[in-house]
């Protein structure tokens, strides 16, 4: 079987929660099917996604030689942790968001629970001061 060059599009992740950066491969696959299985293993390709595979399209051998050399180039696949892609300088230029995923609703009862339990904690803090207060008071009456 003769091998094919293909141009897979895949949704590349690590640029946070519910975002991507739609990134071309270029595979040699006997078929569009191999082409799409090979390039969803692929480093920062999103492996669990149903929809990580964008696009997959035959090219010839000078296309793929051309994206070849533009990936070995692209800062963003060169870069091997999360400090050196915060350097990247218009990588937010890049970053597309999930189709179809919602905002996580705030939830309203865990904030207000949460100021309760910090107004109860400044009150009984106050309140231990005042008993502190009032003993030193004391001493110092006695001790007089």
């Amino acid at each position: 079987m003769e091998l094919k060059f293909f141009k897979v599009t895949c949704k590349c992740g690590h640029v946070g929660r519910d975002h991507f950066i739609r990134i071309d491969f270029p595979i040699r696959a006997t078929n569009g099917k191999e082409a799409a299985e090979i390039a969803r293993m692929l480093p920062r390709v999103k492996h669990h996604h149903k929809d990580a595979i964008l696009a997959c399209v035959e090219i010839t051998e000078e296309e793929f030689e051309t994206l070849k050399e533009k990936n070995k180039y692209d800062p963003y696949l060169r870069c091997v942790n999360p400090q050196e892609q915060s350097l990247i300088f218009d990588l937010y230029l890049h970053i597309e968001k999930e189709a179809g995923v919602a905002e996580p609703k705030k939830n309203k009862r865990a904030s207000i629970g949460y100021r309760q339990k910090k107004q109860e904690i400044s009150e009984r803090e106050a309140w231990d001061y005042e008993e502190d207060d009032f003993e030193y008071a004391e001493w110092r009456l006695q001790s007089a």
